[in-house]
């Protein structure tokens, strides 16, 4: 009998992450961990009070993470406390790059809306009872749009009430307002900011509008099936205003607090409630001191919809007022953001833009869009895993994440830049502030050389123009065009993400000149984020927002004018000295590195330092996926020393990555890399087949830049394997993050199907027909460690240019294993839902890159005897439940192509007859396709 794989919804227990140090101290860690996440798990299920958790003799006194360790009577203190802190940090300032829209905009929304829309718009707030004003005007002097947004209280709670439909204020808003404005020639737009749980709520109010747009792509054809009327439906996501999100006068952080504001909702949103209890006992296992700002909770209230949890009742106080707690945002390192939404690109809580725009590292729940778009954010695993990453943290890793949210950010999610979109949607031309367009670089040196011009020509931003300063005056026309002037010098080297670094300066604060600062961050941190003097300012690390031509008459001139302008210190990365990784990384690559260099290089690390198991990380253009997921989750290991990471490079045309590899390599003994030249083969098949033939170690397992290892299950792994010499493998189980957390429980499937097999001591002898009786289903190989000395042997080749090919492995792995075993812990966590990835892409070339590794699938199945085997037990669900159902994903003038691959691949396995219906329809709906071409 065939068992399919149990996926089913988990609350993971806590698995100890641990920080890199001394074996004996990670097993104190460990336990420590271990024991304060069962007893907080306690404290919230109310099997212990959080007055006895927190008098544990162990804790010698109040809980370091609490007020009371501190000095303080309570949570409420602390707000006392952090005053003169919030006082002292500057107001945040427009951007010189984005200058107010000067869009006028008459608007229905709550406070975070206004503080994001309010500056970069002109914002005339409508309130039920004076409104009409708005319109009892000029018509030039009218507001150029209407917003609605829904609103729980509105300004000053003026809309209190209107989220209720069929109310008089909602009433008022589709039956007077929004037509009003209409009649009065004002386009009418609808933004849809709210959960998509309360979509049927907000949909009478949608459906008055001239202009839909929403935060969730999932919705936008749902909005444009109910609501005719609209003239367009788009996805507009928030935006962050510097006005108020801002990183100015933020270094070195003001309070040592990690902090979240909001409201609980102990009843909605049961993920969010799971995830987030997780979150927040990772941050107190830490021994972070922790701030809950939510003035609807049990401590205020005792309404029991909105209680904490009772362990967390310590560390809460009254929620502040939005202006305080803006500046909250800004005065502490690390913030937490929880998001209600999960299963969204698109839709995710605000706090987490506007706490990068703060330069504040993120601490989150899970969600798909921040997981794929902004992997610095931190997302929580489990407690063991958030205590474990804020205990590893170092200060130059921490203000490289936040300089990653600056950039972030800034340059792709700046409040003015939606309002434009909003306006081109609407059809209305803003009537202050430039035009958007791509800014005009020119970077200048007294003599340009190739690795310079190089430099600048693999910038993140795009390639950046190299001149001397002879051949900038010698061209007046091309100076006075310029947007950026990035002096710059043969003597320094510059990182991809250089420029990108200014040009998010240039928006969200109002200096002329910005600079770089030499590091380390300890030293930095005293001069970052503020102005400086400009003589303390090196000329060759400054940028220039549309210098006059005056100071362009050479470097002399521009050096004496810095005195001159006001000059913002942004932090100390992203250059170096000459020749460095930075330098080295931006070259262009026109061939492969040499392998047998690289393999004498991994098997002398491998020798001198001791390591026991590689890590076969395939790389390409995910440079900061890897640094900020999978090699941190590395790190986290207990076993990481004794690792070996082999970073191969499938030949990155993304520079940020090749730079990300070769610094990881560079910091860490432990870690060598490997380049194939730009390009790119078309999927993970080719370095994952170096991998292992470079792999020098005994053990060896894969991991995804873009996944991360759970805990210490990787070192769990490895025990096992050591205390049992006999066994080819062991394999654990696997988170999968997709619309939910799930667990693929390997361990339990292989001991269901292979449990007549198996020894007193728990070791499975697989059978010969081993895979027929598993039915041929795949395991995830990331989660497993595997004995080198066996896997070499085999040359398992993975199809080149496929995808599925891991599945495909594991088959093969399975096929050839002889004794196994399983540990019934978590090892791997696979993201499931990452935009862009080659699984997530779905076109005709992701149906031709299938038939590329079934052609390979079916040749070693004829020759293993196995083919028949394989077509009469996972062959026609494998096509109805995986390759129809990403059939329908296929856009509709592109079917017929994809269409023609599936059926190439039914071909390979004799084209029937087939026992399911389905594939006949397909087939039958394909001949009709064709016929009618």
């Amino acid at each position: 009998m065939i068992v399919e794989p149990q996926l089913r919804e988990i609350e993971v227990s806590p698995v100890a992450d641990v920080p890199h140090a001394p074996s004996a101290q990670i097993a104190d860690r460990l336990r420590q961990l271990e024991e304060v996440t069962a007893r907080l798990d306690q404290v919230h299920a109310g099997r212990l009070s959080a007055a006895a958790h927190l008098a544990q003799p162990d804790l010698a006194g109040p809980h370091p993470s609490t007020p009371f360790a501190h000095g303080a009577a309570g949570a409420e203190a602390l707000l006392q406390d952090l005053k003169p802190v919030l006082a002292s940090l500057p107001d945040g300032e427009a951007g010189i790059s984005r200058p107010a829209t000067g869009l006028r905009v008459a608007l229905i929304a709550d406070p975070q809306v206004i503080h994001m829309l309010d500056g970069p718009a002109e914002l005339l707030h409508l309130a039920p009872t004076a409104w009409r004003r708005a319109l009892d005007v000029e018509p030039d002097e009218r507001p150029d749009l209407l917003l609605v947004t829904p609103v729980h209280e509105g300004r000053k709670g003026t809309w209190r009430s209107a989220d209720s439909p069929g109310t008089y204020l909602r009433r008022r808003i589709t039956e007077k307002i929004m037509p009003a404005f209409r009649e009065a020639g004002v386009p009418v737009a609808f933004w849809g900011t709210q959960e998509s749980r309360f979509y049927e709520d907000w949909l009478d109010v949608a459906a008055e509008a001239d202009h839909v747009l929403t935060v969730s792509e999932e919705l936008v054809e749902k909005y444009g099936t109910d609501c005719p009327q609209a003239q367009s439906v788009s996805v507009l996501q928030p935006g962050v205003n510097p006005l108020v999100h801002s990183p100015i006068g933020t270094r070195p952080a003001g309070t040592d607090l990690v902090t979240w504001a909001g409201a609980w909702h102990a009843k909605l949103f049961p993920q969010r409630r799971e995830y987030a209890t997780s979150l927040l006992e990772g941050v107190i296992a830490a021994q972070r001191r922790l701030l809950l700002l939510d003035a609807r909770s049990q401590a205020a209230t005792q309404d029991d919809r909105y209680a904490l949890p009772r362990g967390f009742t310590p560390y809460l106080a009254s929620r502040v007022g939005r202006k305080k707690l803006l500046r909250l945002q800004r005065a502490s390192d690390i913030g937490i953001a929880l998001n209600s939404t999960v299963a969204s690109q698109t839709a995710f809580s605000p706090t987490a833009l506007e706490l990068q725009a703060c330069g504040t590292a993120v601490l989150s729940t899970y969600n798909q869009g921040i997981n794929s778009g902004h992997p610095q954010v931190h997302l929580a695993q489990s407690a063991a895993d958030v205590a474990a990453h804020l205990e590893t943290l170092t200060l130059e890793e921490l203000r490289r994440t936040q300089a990653a949210g600056l950039r972030r950010v800034f340059l792709e999610d700046h409040a003015v830049d939606r309002l434009h979109q909003l306006a081109r949607v609407a059809g209305v031309s803003p009537r202050g502030g430039v035009p958007e367009r791509v800014p005009r670089l020119l970077a200048v040196t007294e003599t340009p050389d190739a690795s310079l011009a190089a430099q600048m020509a693999h910038q993140s931003v795009g390639p950046v123009e190299l001149v001397s300063w002879e051949d900038l005056q010698q061209l007046p026309e091309l100076a006075g065009g310029i947007d950026v002037l990035l002096p710059v010098s043969p003597a320094r080297s510059y990182g991809p993400d250089y420029v990108a670094d200014h040009l998010a300066a240039f928006a969200y604060q109002s200096a002329p000149v910005t600079a770089k600062l030499e590091g380390p961050a300890e030293v930095a941190d005293l001069s970052a984020h503020r102005r400086i003097d400009g003589d303390a300012a090196d000329l060759e690390l400054t940028a220039w927002w549309r210098p006059e031509p005056a100071l362009l008459a050479g470097r002399e001139r521009l050096r004496m004018a810095r005195r001159e302008f006001p000059v913002y210190a942004i932090d100390h990365g992203q250059h170096g000295v000459p020749g460095d990784l930075l330098a080295l990384a931006a070259r262009d690559r026109v061939a492969d590195d040499d392998v047998e260099t690289v393999r004498e290089e991994v098997r002398a690390a491998a020798e001198q330092l001791g390591l026991r198991l590689t890590v076969i990380v395939p790389v390409y253009n995910n440079g900061a996926h890897l640094r900020h997921k999978g090699f941190a989750s590395l790190r986290r290991s207990s076993l990481f020393d004794e690792m070996q990471v082999l970073l191969i490079d499938d030949g990155s045309t993304d520079t940020v990555t090749a730079t990300t590899v070769d610094e990881l390599a560079a910091e860490h003994p432990n870690v060598s890399a490997y380049h194939f030249a730009p390009g790119g083969s078309g999927s993970a098949s080719r370095p994952r087949n170096l991998g292992i033939r470079l792999t020098a170690t005994e053990l060896v397992t894969y991991l995804d830049p873009d996944d991360e290892m759970v805990g210490d299950g990787l070192a769990r792994l490895v025990e096992e394997l050591d205390a049992h010499p006999d066994v080819d493998l062991v394999m654990g189980n696997v988170q999968r993050w997709s619309t939910r957390r799930l667990r693929i429980d390997h361990h339990s499937e292989l001991q269901q199907t292979f449990g007549d097999v198996a020894e007193a001591s728990g070791t499975l002898v697989l059978p010969q027909d081993s895979l027929a009786r598993w039915g041929f289903r795949s395991l995830r190989i990331h989660a497993g460690v595997f004995r080198t000395a066996w896997m070499q042997p085999l040359d398992l080749q993975m199809p080149l240019g496929a995808v599925g090919q891991d599945n495909y492995l594991s088959q093969q792995i399975l096929h050839h294993a002889g004794r196994i075993r399983t540990l019934d812990l978590d090892v791997n966590a696979y993201y499931s839902e990452v935009t862009g990835s080659a699984v997530n892409a779905i076109s005709p070339r992701y149906f031709q890159k299938y038939l590329t590794l079934e052609q390979d699938r079916v040749v070693w199945l004829r020759e293993q005897g196995l083919l028949e085997a394989y077509r009469s037990t996972r062959l026609e669900g494998y096509v109805v439940d995986w390759y129809l159902k990403k059939l329908q994903l296929v856009p509709e003038e592109q079917w017929r192509e994809a269409a023609e691959h599936l059926a190439e691949i039914l071909a390979l396995y004799e084209d029937g007859p087939w026992q399911r219906p389905e594939i006949d329809e397909f087939m039958n709906q394909l001949r009709a396709a064709v016929e009618d071409r």
